[in-house]
């Protein structure tokens, strides 16, 4: 009886106690969703951040007029220091109000910061406790605080915009959904180079300003060294299975293009030594349906063509997948696919005498790609309508 007594009051006491932050608090705390990181001139770091309005815009949600900006539920504030942290102390005690950093989504790295190296910020992030591991880091092309005080159309929290942007671009294989805790990982590895994806503002004379995310940053340790386009950055996620969803457009047999749509993808990778050389084996198999083609061919009088179409659906991919490698092997020579970990993994006998020369191996490492794509489905109809 008495432990039924005593279980009764601790759930009232929990009751009583959910929800019950006063207001006061939240409103002492500054609710960073996303900050940039740049350096200055002389050195010090420039850390730019979005934070949470304590109250929505009141206009929010109500219709606008032409040529009416979205109003927006963060506020851009930035702030200088020695290091990151010391830079967020700063702002702390410029808005009177303790960071919070636990409900960060992104991290934006301006590229003369990450030129410089982005080592210190890793292990702040690393050691701080209200950072996750899940934050993405990415890279700007120009300054990161650009990105931060952008107001897009999009959304009235601009880190939400970049999420969906980001989530349905990762699918497609135009850029790499990487973390904190991935970078850190490469950057830990002796073999690896770390990577992030790359975001930047297009400014269209309807919409107004936008974020793009597209390509890839390449690293050697923890210093930016160049950049991937989107065919490239789509190669090397053939290779690593991240491409989901998406087209492919291939040049018709007759006249004109087909585009198709990707529905399934996956990829498989193994490493073996030949007359101890080691090779990278790596096989994609998709399939893809036909979305859209012109031309005269009729597919259901000559199924042959459908055997013609997965070819070159085939070369297609694979030459994708050739952009990557040279511009991984050739431009940065960088693994960024982690082939070093592959072999070590799967052959460790033969990688202790590779590991100390793997820098120099990896330019010349002979890599073989196989592709098995196939055209399930056709469409509603056979050929087309003119």
């Amino acid at each position: 009886m008495k432990k039924a007594i005593l279980f009764f009051m601790i759930i009232i006491a929990m009751l009583l106690t959910i929800g019950c932050t006063p207001k006061q608090e939240i409103e002492k705390l500054a609710i960073i969703v996303s900050f940039g990181v740049d350096r200055t001139p002389d050195g010090k770091y420039m850390v730019s951040t979005q934070i949470l309005k304590g109250e929505k815009s009141s206009s929010a949600g109500k219709g606008m007029e032409k040529g009416e900006k979205q109003p927006s539920d963060v506020m851009s504030l930035s702030s200088i220091g020695d290091t990151v942290p010391d830079a967020l102390v700063h702002l702390s005690t410029e808005l009177g109000k303790k960071i919070k950093l636990s409900h960060v989504k992104f991290i934006v790295i301006g590229e003369d910061a990450a030129k410089s190296g982005v080592g210190d910020l890793v292990n702040f992030v690393a050691r701080e406790h209200e950072l996750r591991p899940n934050i993405i880091f990415l890279i700007s092309k120009g300054k990161a605080f650009e990105i931060l005080k952008a107001i897009t159309p999009e959304s009235t929290v601009p880190t939400n915009a970049i999420a969906a942007i980001l989530n349905l671009q990762s699918e497609y294989g135009y850029i790499p959904v990487i973390t904190s805790l991935d970078f850190a990982t490469a950057l830990a590895s002796k073999t690896a180079s770390p990577i992030t994806g790359v975001i930047d503002l297009h400014r269209d004379e309807q919409a107004g300003t936008i974020f793009k995310l597209l390509g890839t940053a390449v690293f050697n340790k923890d210093k930016l060294i160049g950049y991937m386009d989107e065919q490239e950055t789509r190669g090397m996620q053939w290779i690593t299975g991240k491409v989901t969803a998406g087209n492919i457009v291939i040049p018709s047999p007759d006249t004109g293009k087909i585009t198709l749509d990707i529905i399934q993808a996956d990829s498989t990778l193994r490493p073996i030594i030949i007359n101890n050389k080691p090779i990278i084996q790596i096989t994609i198999t998709e399939k893809g349906i036909i979305k859209e083609m012109s031309g005269t061919l009729d597919i259901m009088k000559n199924p042959s063509i459908l055997k013609e179409l997965e070819e070159i659906q085939n070369e297609a991919i694979k030459k994708e997948i050739e952009k990557a490698l040279y511009a991984a092997q050739k431009t940065f020579r960088a693994d960024i696919f982690d082939f070093g970990e592959a072999i070590h993994r799967d052959c460790p006998g033969e990688w202790k005498t590779l590991q100390e020369n793997w820098s120099e191996i990896f330019p010349d490492l002979t890599i073989e790609i196989t592709v098995h794509s196939s055209i399930p489905r056709i469409g509603t109809i056979s050929k087309p309508l003119y």
